[in-house]
């Protein structure tokens, strides 16, 4: 009896949430500073400089964390290690830099940058081992919030016979430079002043192509934002006022699919490590939630989702089990986790200073 006992409470501790979470935390904007959350013993570690940082995210092997900070004049990339050291801040050409992300091989990373307005921003890839800034703009300004794709299996599944085309893009010249140095989706301005929308761009390291006109005629009648390919590199997610109000779309070998499809606004999707789910938030409850779903099928889960409480900002854990979020149940922005499969809640911090943009540290691969 009693090492049946033994065997089920391993089991439950075995199956708590584990890691490590970094987020960022302060009593306003100006004040963010980016931590580290020990998932098991609750400890934080200020790892950021307090001035303003911005979302952490983690490199794909978890040995550094990136996330944009301000300085004496303007706004800059800064890398660290989860227990703070080896921080560096990176040198730039222009004084607003923001919203980096990684490259697959950990080596490199893209964040969109300011050369004079909001209106012209471009896309500049930062190589840590030569410490040099390329722009990777292919003459597009406007481009926002840049992300690498994984891998170039997307571009292979939507036209693997008869190759790509696009009006003013030396087609020939953007596969060769995605196969060398790989490539980049990002949000890119279109339109005229007054009358500007948005779509998503494949971006290398001197074309840019509007993606959509490969699936649709119609791609500028809509406005899309938040490009996050998947895990592999074999589909994108992203929002698009395409229904009517904002959408959750899925570009595919299959094409491109409306997977949420609800009268009420989705948006942030979060692909599961694995990457078969999808987490996202919506109003569709009434409340700010977080749900999941299986992008093959459409099905929508509820994760987290609440009357009387908002919750927003999903992060998966490494096995896909659980899902980081936060919420303003206790009266402040705090995080939370939940196990996706039950009503399990766990709260992970218990701070004084609101905690926002939680992002879990991944597994290093072997």
């Amino acid at each position: 009896m009693n090492m049946l006992a033994f065997v089920i409470v391993s089991a439950c501790c075995a199956a708590a949430p584990a890691g490590q979470i970094a987020f960022v935390s302060g009593p306003d904007q100006e004040d963010q500073c980016v931590c580290v959350l020990d998932v098991a013993s609750a400890a934080v570690t200020r790892v950021g400089t307090g001035a303003g940082d911005g979302a952490p995210r983690w490199s794909p092997d978890g040995a550094w964390l990136a996330f944009d900070s301000r300085r004496e004049e303007g706004v800059g990339i800064r890398v660290v290690r989860a227990d703070g050291s080896d921080g560096r801040a990176l040198k730039h050409k222009y004084l607003w830099n923001h919203e980096p992300r990684w490259s697959a091989d950990g080596r490199r990373l893209v964040y969109a940058a300011d050369p004079k307005s909001n209106m012209e921003q471009v896309a500049v890839v930062y190589d840590l081992e030569t410490d040099t800034e390329t722009e990777w703009n292919g003459g597009k300004p406007g481009l926002l919030r840049p992300v690498w794709l994984p891998s170039l299996k997307l571009m292979k599944a939507l036209n693997p016979d008869q190759g790509f085309t696009w009006e003013g893009v030396d087609t020939d010249k953007f596969v060769l430079e995605a196969f060398e140095s790989g490539a980049l989706v990002a949000i890119g301005l279109v339109g005229e002043p007054g009358k500007y929308s948005t779509e998503p761009w494949l971006i290398t390291t001197s074309q840019a192509a509007p993606i959509l006109q490969l699936l649709t005629k119609d791609s500028l009648r809509f406005a899309e934002w938040a490009m996050e390919p998947d895990p592999e590199g074999e589909r994108i997610a992203f929002e698009s006022n395409e229904g009517g109000d904002r959408e959750i779309y899925v570009i595919g070998k299959r094409g491109i699919a409306d997977v949420t499809n609800h009268r009420a606004a989705d948006w942030n999707p979060v692909w599961a490590p694995d990457g078969k789910w999808l987490a996202f938030e919506s109003f569709r409850s009434g409340r700010r939630g977080v749900y999941r779903l299986f992008p093959d099928t459409a099905r929508v889960f509820r994760v987290a989702v609440q009357d009387n409480a908002d919750c927003w900002s999903p992060t998966w854990s490494p096995d896909g089990a659980w899902l980081a979020y936060v919420s303003d149940q206790t009266g402040d922005a705090e995080l939370f986790a939940r196990r996706v499969n039950t009503e399990e809640e766990v709260q992970l911090t218990h701070q004084p200073a609101r905690d926002y943009a939680p992002a879990w540290r991944p597994e290093a691969k072997p």
